[in-house]
């Protein structure tokens, strides 16, 4: 019975880390995408400079590594976000 309870909370504490360093290391672009939600994703691109808008979608530089958050929305099955992109 300890071991199980035991196995809980740490799987507790692993799923709690995980989601606070999800959401603090995204931007705005990729926890619209992360929700799949293509009416986050406009909002989001919205408050982009006016010649950034596409690079918002399509390039995003986290210290020094670069995702494409197309790409990212198409492999995680984020269908609205994806649609969101390109249309």
């Amino acid at each position: 019975d300890q071991v199980e309870e035991a196995y809980l909370w740490s799987m507790s504490l692993i799923s709690r880390i995980l989601m606070r360093v999800v959401n603090e290391g995204s931007t705005i672009v990729m926890k619209a995408i992360n929700a799949n939600s293509g009416k986050q994703l406009k909002k989001a691109v919205g408050c982009a400079p006016r010649g950034k808008r596409a690079l918002w979608m399509l390039n995003i530089q986290v210290g020094t590594h670069s995702i494409s958050p197309l790409f990212w929305a198409l492999e995680t099955g984020s269908l609205d976000a994806a649609k969101a992109i390109i249309v």
